[in-house]
Parts: C-alpha cells; sequence; structure tokens
C-alpha cells in the first residue's frame, strides 16, 4: 500500500526533514487524487522545474511528501487548474492562490478548520475565533484599556459610523500594548482577543433600558447593548452571536487578502488588523447590508411587490443576491435566516421580510446571500442601517488566524508585477 505525507498538515525541519506530525491518506482509496511527479508536474504545466518549486514556495501550489522523505508530488487536479488559471484572460483582475487550512469555501458552504461553519452557530463567538486560532487562552483584557478606549470614543461625535469607532478601538489599543512587535502567535491571539473586546466594550451603550453586563457576557451579549436600543430576547441575541461565528472567515475575500499582505511584511497583529478594517469598509464588502436594510424599510413603507417591482422594472440591482462564489446557495444566509424567524416570531415585520425573500426566490435567478440576512437582523433588531458592519467585526478573528499563518510562510512574497502605461497627452480639439 502506498501512503503519503501531506506537507501542508506537517512540521518539518528544513535541515534535518524531520517529520513531526503527519496526517496520510492511501492512494489506493477511490477518493484519492491522481499524483504527479515533479517532472511529470512540470511537463503538464510547461514550465521549468525551478518555476515548479516557486510556486509552492509562494504558496501558488501544495506538494506532498512521500514516505522516503525525499519525493515531492503533485495532485493532477491543482496542476489542472493552476494551468487553466494561467491561461484565462483576467480582464485587469489581479490573480493568486493561497495556500491556507483556516477557512475553505465549498459549494455547499464554508468550513473553519475541516468544520462546517453552519454546525458552529450554537456556541460562542470567542469559542469559534479560538478554534481558528487553535488556542484556548481565556478572553481578558485591561479594566484600565477598556477605561482609554471609552474615553477616546466619548471624543468622536455621536454619529461618527461604526468601522471608524472600530479603527479608534484597534489604535488606542495597539498604543497600549508595548509587547504588540511579538510575533509569537499566542502574542496575536492575546491581541485578537483584546481588539475584539476593545471595540465592543469601549463603545457607548445604545439605549438606558440595558441591564449591566458583567465581564462573563458573551461578546455577542456585549455587542448587542451597543448597537440596538432594544433590549432583545435571548433567541434574538443568538441570532447576532450566529452572525458573528458565520463571518469570522471566508476564504481569501479581499479583507483577507489585505491583511495577508500586511502579515508578509510582518506588521504587527494590530497594522494587520487595521489593513482588513481599510478593505472592509468598501460598499461591496462589509457595508453591503446596508442596502438590503433600505429595501426591507422601503418594502415596509409600501409593500413588497411595489418596491421589487420598481427595482425590476427598472433593471436595478437588487442588493444581497448573487454572490461571487455560491452560485446556487449561500448556506450562511439560510442558517441565519432561520434563526432570525424563530427569534422574532410576534414581530409582524417578520412578515415583510419573509414575504420579500419568497419574491427574491421566485423572480430574481441567482441565489440570496449573507448581507440579505444580515439586513434583515439589524432591520428588525432596531439598529441602523449601518448595523452589519458591526457584525462583521467578527472578521478580525479570520484575520489574526491569518496573519498567524501567513507568518510561517516566507516574508515579502506579495509583489504584484506591474505594467508601465505611458500616459498620452491630450490633443488640442482643432489637431
Amino acid at each position: 500500500m502506498a501512503t503519503l505525507i501531506n506537507v501542508d498538515s506537517v512540521n518539518v525541519d528544513r535541515r534535518n526533514l524531520r517529520v513531526d506530525t503527519v496526517q496520510m491518506s492511501a492512494l489506493e482509496q477511490p477518493q484519492s487524487p491522481e499524483l504527479l511527479t515533479a517532472a511529470e508536474a512540470a511537463a503538464r504545466l510547461g514550465v521549468k522545474r525551478q518555476t515548479l518549486y516557486a510556486y509552492v514556495s509562494r504558496g501558488v501550489l501544495s506538494r506532498r511528501l512521500s514516505l522516503d522523505g525525499r519525493t515531492s508530488l503533485y495532485a493532477a487536479a491543482d496542476i489542472d487548474a493552476l494551468r487553466t488559471a494561467r491561461r484565462r484572460p483576467t480582464s485587469g483582475e489581479v490573480t493568486t492562490v493561497i495556500a491556507s487550512s483556516i477557512s475553505r469555501v465549498l459549494d455547499s458552504g464554508h468550513e473553519y478548520r475541516g468544520v462546517a461553519a453552519t454546525s458552529l452557530i450554537d456556541q460562542p463567538f470567542e469559542q469559534v475565533a479560538n478554534h481558528l486560532w487553535n488556542d484556548v487562552e481565556p478572553w481578558t483584557i485591561p479594566d484600565s484599556w477598556i477605561e482609554q478606549v471609552s474615553a477616546a470614543q466619548r471624543l468622536l461625535p455621536h454619529d461618527t459610523p461604526f468601522l471608524d469607532r472600530a479603527r479608534m478601538a484597534v489604535n488606542v489599543t495597539a498604543s497600549l500594548d508595548r509587547l504588540r512587535d511579538d510575533p509569537a502567535p499566542a502574542n496575536h491571539c492575546q491581541a485578537g482577543r483584546r481588539m475584539l473586546l476593545a471595540t465592543v466594550r469601549g463603545l457607548p451603550t445604545n439605549g438606558e433600558r440595558h441591564a449591566e453586563l458583567d465581564q462573563t457576557s458573551t461578546l455577542a451579549d456585549q455587542l448587542w447593548t451597543k448597537v440596538t436600543p432594544e433590549v432583545g430576547t435571548a433567541q434574538q441575541r443568538a441570532a447576532l452571536n450566529a452572525g458573528l461565528v458565520l463571518l469570522a472567515d471566508h476564504g481569501i475575500a479581499a479583507s483577507t487578502f489585505a491583511a495577508r499582505v500586511a502579515a508578509s511584511v510582518r506588521a504587527d497583529p494590530y497594522s494587520i488588523v487595521s489593513a482588513g478594517l481599510g478593505a472592509l469598509a468598501g460598499p461591496l464588502h462589509g457595508g453591503a447590508s446596508r442596502l438590503v436594510h433600505q429595501l426591507l424599510t422601503e418594502a415596509h413603507a409600501e409593500g413588497c411587490e411595489r418596491v421589487l417591482g420598481r427595482r425590476l422594472a427598472g433593471n436595478q440591482r437588487i442588493p444581497g443576491v448573487g454572490h461571487a462564489v455560491y452560485k446556487r446557495h449561500d448556506s450562511r444566509e439560510a442558517a441565519l435566516h432561520d434563526l432570525i424567524a424563530l427569534g422574532w416570531t410576534d414581530d409582524h415585520r417578520l412578515e415583510i421580510y419573509e414575504t420579500l425573500r419568497q419574491l427574491l426566490a421566485e423572480r430574481v435567478n441567482a441565489p440570496l446571500n449573507v448581507d440579505f440576512a444580515l439586513g434583515a437582523l439589524t432591520w428588525l433588531a432596531g439598529m441602523g442601517p449601518a448595523g452589519g458592519q458591526s457584525i462583521f467585526i467578527a472578521r478580525i478573528a479570520g484575520w489574526i488566524a491569518h496573519g498567524i499563518e501567513e507568518f510561517s510562510e516566507d516574508p515579502l512574497r506579495f509583489r504584484p508585477v506591474a505594467r508601465w502605461i505611458p500616459e498620452r497627452p491630450e490633443l488640442p480639439e482643432d489637431a
């Protein structure tokens, strides 16, 4: 029986080629992939072996090591996918492949380290973040740090957007962390916990009806008191927790790629998160649910069919519909929908959400995405239109995990090649 070692999941001492931890799979199993030698893989790609090895070092391609500890093998499917990607016209798009064991996006949904994210929504967000980090330390932050973050937040205008407040919390926390440049994974995890706690606890409470929460309250419970004046039920807060869990990571999204670029130059964890926040702020990423919130507000005032009919007649873009990866189904939207339906069963506005959701499913040839569920959650929970961004703060957990992973790679590996285009002088009109 031929047995292989997956190099992506091993610790290898490059000098002594000592394997500490292995995951094995048998070649004779039906689901095992076709494997190629380095010579065969290079020939199929039409490149030299040195180029093949460069793909591996940059994370573009994964390899496996046979039991002799010397022979590299490559999955034929990976080679074919790389060959197709190299030949595909990109229309100006920058494409790259990053090997990662943190999250995997499949047609059926996404996974966190091999576990379906939708199966984790009943767990506290903090526990899921620890799972992403392979860490078990408790979530703590000095009280004096929260006081300083809160003092800084009080200086901002009342209507300051959430992401601006998050940037403030991250920057203040970074200034207090004298060990932030320690590259150890444990330090990155601690910084991630502190940033999330500082961002949430440092916010002013939204409304005066909230009971004081003790330090053992979950991050979702604490966030609820900051983003909505509604007291909320346990089930409604569970929906918010599920939103945090489902958004903790999602492959190499734009913000995650930005975070990994920062990590590749060995930025500290606070700077890595700041890079992610910058990309997250765009309306095509973390701000997409705002438009769904507005759509539901219009539907409540005018009726679902009237509002949707106007959008369809004008060939206008429908927010919360379609996804770059999911072509038929976004499991995050479905899972969050079920919890929203349970949490707001007695709310008359739930019918508006359900009706609009059904109309879109019948008339739009694209799946509803997680932003549609996020917009509904923020609308029903009494958050502002930008409330979805406060839930997207969960992505800090993913950025920290990717930062730790990137630190295990060679530094400075993201350097796209620019193609210089000379400026054309403007000609006079009578030329």
